[in-house]
């Protein structure tokens, strides 16, 4: 009998561990996604009134998603309010996935670090030679020396 007893639970036990690997986890890993959604409405002039108006439309949308604002609020850790539309989020990877099917959303992408190649762009790109000298024929003269341009905007 007692070995019949400890057989069944052994069985019961190996059942039900089987079981538990086919389920989703309950706690899915989240991490962190950019939610690209293109440009804003607001023109170059931006009030604090536009910016609030921005940071409630992200909340909004993934509201949609995750079933409340409080849900939503505590996901994004920043939006984008200026520049670009587009808020970060800690999200699971279906949250994103699905996201990225909304038709005001222009892109989906895991946020990752990146390392960070120079902060003197006209070095890297050759654009002067020893201690500053700047040939006569550069295309950095020929450029203005980048004036009203923006060769690289990082956000880190």
């Amino acid at each position: 009998m007692r070995l019949s007893a400890l057989s069944s639970f052994l069985f019961l036990f190996l059942v039900i561990f089987f079981v538990s690997l086919l389920q989703k986890p309950v706690f899915a890993a989240k991490r962190s996604y950019v939610v690209y959604m293109g440009e804003h409405s607001h023109g170059p002039e931006v009030t604090q009134f536009d910016i609030d108006q921005v940071k409630e439309s992200h909340c909004d949308l993934l509201n949609s998603f995750l079933g409340s604002s409080e849900s939503a609020k505590e996901a994004i850790f920043y939006s984008y309010t200026r520049h670009i539309n587009g808020f970060a989020a800690f999200l699971e990877e279906e949250e994103a996935e699905a996201i990225q099917k909304h038709p005001k959303v222009v892109s989906v992408f895991l946020n990752k670090g990146r390392k960070l190649h120079t902060t003197r762009s006209w070095n890297f790109l050759g654009l002067e030679k020893d201690n500053g000298f700047i040939p006569a024929n550069s295309i950095w003269k020929k450029a203005r020396f980048g004036e009203d341009t923006i060769i690289g905007n990082l956000d880190t």
